[in-house]
C-alpha cells in the first residue's frame, strides 16, 4: 500500500468518525460526553498510527539511499603487466607485488592484489585483514565510486615475506570500509589460486 492510498484512508476515517459523531451527539446528547471521550481516544489512536507511520517511511527512505550509494569493494588478483601499462605503472606495482621465493633469493612476483570499488558510493577508511597475513601497505585507502581500483601490498605474519604464491591459496580476506554516511561494510573473499587469478566471493 502506498504513502498516498494511506493518507486517503486516514482521511475518509476521520470524515466518517466526525460524521459519525455529530450524528450521535444529535441524537443521543446525554451521551455526548462518552462520545467526546471516544472520538478523542479514536484520533489519539489514528495520530499513533499516523506518526509510526511516517517514521517508518522515513526509515525506509534512508535505507534506499543507503543501497543506492554504498560502497561494494571487491578482490582481484592482477598482472602487474598485463600489457596495457605503461612503464612507470609496472615499476610503481611492482612495490605491491606478491613474493616469491626463486633459487635462494625473494623476488617479486607477476601478480598483486588489487581492490576495487564496484558501487555507486565512496569507500572510506579501507582495510583487508587475514588471520594469517598483513595487509604492509595500500595505495590508498579512499575509493571513488564505480570502479575506483588501488594495490595493496600483503605480507605474511609477523612481518615475513611470502616465499611461496601457493601460501595464499585457500585464504579468506575480509575487506572492511565505511561509506560517506557512516555505515560500517564488510566484504569476504577466498582466493582459490594466486596463478590462475581466481578469487571466490564469500558475502
Amino acid at each position: 500500500m502506498t504513502y498516498q492510498t494511506k493518507k486517503l484512508i486516514l482521511y475518509v476515517l476521520a470524515i466518517g468518525v466526525g460524521t459519525a459523531f455529530v450524528v450521535a451527539l444529535f441524537e443521543f446528547p446525554e451521551y455526548s460526553s462518552q462520545f467526546g471521550t471516544l472520538v478523542l481516544a479514536l484520533t489519539l489512536g489514528v495520530l499513533m498510527w499516523y506518526a509510526h507511520d511516517t517514521n517508518r517511511i522515513a526509515n525506509e527512505t534512508v535505507s534506499q539511499t543507503e543501497l543506492q550509494t554504498m560502497p561494494i569493494m571487491a578482490l582481484y588478483i592482477r598482472n602487474i603487466d598485463d600489457g596495457t601499462r605503461d612503464e612507470k605503472t609496472v615499476h610503481r606495482l611492482k612495490q605491491y607485488a606478491i613474493t616469491q621465493q626463486v633459487n635462494q633469493s625473494i623476488s617479486p612476483s607477476p601478480f598483486f592484489i588489487a581492490l576495487r570499488n564496484m558501487g555507486n558510493g565512496p569507500a572510506f577508511n579501507t582495510v583487508i585483514e587475514n588471520e594469517n597475513f598483513l595487509a604492509e601497505k595500500y595505495q590508498t585507502r579512499f575509493f571513488a565510486p564505480l570502479k575506483d581500483e588501488h594495490a595493496v601490498k600483503v605480507i605474511k605474519k609477523p612481518a615475513d615475506k611470502i616465499r611461496n604464491l601457493a601460501d595464499l591459496n585457500a585464504e579468506v580476506f575480509s575487506i572492511k570500509c565505511q561509506s560517506f554516511l557512516g555505515k560500517h561494510y564488510e566484504y569476504k573473499y577466498r582466493i582459490v589460486d594466486v596463478e590462475e587469478k581466481i578469487v571466490e566471493f564469500l558475502k
